[in-house]
């Protein structure tokens, strides 16, 4: 993701673009801007702190156009897009909170979260740029919300960061980019508040599909004219903007979605009146599918709501019913969600009943795992240009599934397996009676050798089906919560996943069924290959020219 500049008379444009880069540690943190008066690329704040491209309006519309409804037609993706503009256009309200940083690298995915990318390249519209690559010239700076801004160094987890790897989220704004955006539109300023809308015209920022390289995945930016022509450290109006993802990216843009389901046994003998799930990993407050214990007793009312200021990518998931419809303590209850991330898990789950009383239930968390190592060499940051390679390759040493407890210390038991590729299956397919059906049919590995798994709180156990030992990462290998299973034939598959979990203080059975390695909402197939094909045709012109 770096940056391009093409000055004339009075116009400027920057185009940004974001690739797969590989993960460097690094320390402090800081932000980056545009400059209009060097040739860095980058702001020198401290001396011009006016000197950054910025919108003038109180309220921009953006719109999709045809190319992108042709790339990606499913409307799960457009919602994520819709998700990217929301986090900007709260972020004037929104509290910087405990966490710096959201991002999240759970594994690798053969795919390119859409909203992560957007999220980024909205910053890039908004008039932002690459803390890590602004390092080269000494042109990061923490704002504290006073001038003069103080020059630091990039954390090297920004969401502004100039790469993200496939399979990995960064999809919620930090400290980083929250500071910036106060800086450059902050009440006060000469934008009060900044309001994004979507219109079916021609929006003041495009979205649309392009094609690249195979290392690229998207850029953005947009069209700027000096504020002063006499004086370029006033900065820049930015006039229109855009955001381009790349159709032929080398690995796809798109989302991975995770479905699962849990049969509550409650032990207590008490009713239930509500039940309370809270999940990390997505600020999306609306699961794709939730299930609500379809049956005699159902619960009426599903909500969510954020879970707090310093847990941003927590949801509160609350399933309520009437007093005059508590469910008996008799009965199995079967709640389930599905969410917009492949990597999100359970952090607590709450039985509530009748009189106000509650009881921790022992639910599990599970997805897709994977332990890489970088095998290459970044391409070297420099200064802005068109766009910029993937970075360091690299290689999956290990990969299968892990199991997640909640908050509370969690017996695991009754692991079984089965492969279930091309039978499309939904959240409301897992079940005990799916299970049956799968067990008559020969389907279901039961796996003995698992036996019984103690869970601290918050703990995990990692199913290996490919991989040693050796391939694990130090500190899986020193906690030993891990199965060697050589299971390859499972890898790339849509597998059905069931355990049985047991709070080891408090009470209740849990059933928990999953559905991994499900496919990802990609280009469509057919775009995508007259894309790429037009992409070949342009590198032979230029060839030939």
């Amino acid at each position: 993701m770096k940056a391009s500049k093409k000055l004339s008379a009075n116009l400027w444009t920057a185009v940004v673009a974001m690739a797969c880069l590989a993960f460097v540690p690094s320390a402090a943190l800081g932000f980056a801007t545009f400059s209009g008066v060097d040739d860095s690329g980058f702001s020198d704040l401290a001396t011009n702190p006016n000197d950054y491209p910025s919108w003038d309006l109180t309220n921009l519309t953006y719109s999709f156009d045809a190319s992108f409804d042709a790339a990606w037609p499913n409307p799960l993706v457009k919602d994520q897009v819709r998700l990217a503009f929301s986090q900007w256009d709260t972020a004037n309200a929104t509290a910087n909170g405990a966490v710096y940083s959201y991002e999240r690298t759970t594994g690798w995915q053969p795919f390119g979260d859409i909203r992560s990318i957007v999220v980024h390249e909205l910053g890039h519209v908004l008039g932002m740029q690459h803390p890590d690559q602004a390092d080269n010239f000494n042109r990061n700076w923490r704002y504290n919300g006073v001038t003069p801004v103080t020059l630091v160094a990039d954390q090297n987890n920004e969401m502004m960061r100039s790469w993200i790897n496939p399979g990995d989220y960064n999809h919620v704004l930090g400290h980083d980019e929250l500071d910036a955006f106060r800086y450059m539109y902050s009440p006060g300023g000469p934008v009060q508040n900044l309001n994004f809308t979507e219109t079916t015209g021609t929006g003041n920022i495009v979205i649309s599909a392009y094609t690249n390289v195979p290392n690229n995945w998207a850029e953005g930016g947009g069209s700027a004219a000096w504020r002063n022509p006499a004086d370029h450290s006033q900065g820049m109006r930015f006039v229109d903007g855009f955001v381009r993802l790349n159709s032929a990216s080398g690995q796809p843009l798109g989302l991975r979605t995770l479905g699962i389901n849990w049969d509550y046994e409650n032990i207590g003998g008490q009713p239930t009146r509500n039940f309370i799930v809270r999940t990390t990993g997505t600020n999306n407050p609306d699961p794709l599918f939730h299930y609500d214990n379809n049956g005699p007793h159902p619960f009426t009312t599903f909500v969510t709501m954020p879970a707090g200021v310093d847990s941003k990518d927590d949801i509160s998931h609350i399933w309520l019913t009437p007093e005059a419809y508590d469910i008996p303590d008799s009965e199995i209850i079967h709640v389930g969600l599905e969410q917009d991330v492949w990597d999100w898990s359970v952090v607590s789950a709450t039985v509530i009943h009748p009189g106000g009383g509650s009881t921790a239930a022992p639910l599990l968390g599970m997805h897709d795992w994977s332990h890489t190592i970088v095998t290459g060499t970044p391409a070297a940051a420099g200064g802005p240009s068109p766009t910029s390679d993937m970075g360091p390759k690299t290689t999956v040493l290990a990969r299968g599934f892990r199991i997640a407890a909640s908050d509370i210390a969690t017996r695991v038991f009754d692991l079984a397996l089965a492969c279930v590729d091309d039978m499309g299956l939904g959240l409301d397919d897992l079940n005990r009676g799916m299970l049956l059906q799968l067990r008559r049919n020969d389907m279901v590995e039961d796996i003995p050798d698992f036996g019984e798994q103690l869970l601290a709180p918050g703990s995990d156990f990692i199913i290996v089906f490919e991989g040693t030992e050796d391939d694990l990462p130090p500190d899986v290998q020193k906690n030993g919560n891990f199965m060697i299973l050589n299971r390859p034939e499972y890898l790339d598959q849509e597998l059905f996943v069931f355990a049985k979990s047991m709070a080891l203080e408090g009470e209740g059975v849990v059933g928990t069924y999953a559905l991994l390695g499900t496919g990802v909402i990609v280009p469509e197939p057919a775009t995508l290959a007259l894309l790429c094909l037009g992409a070949l045709g342009l590198v032979a012109r230029r060839r030939r020219t």
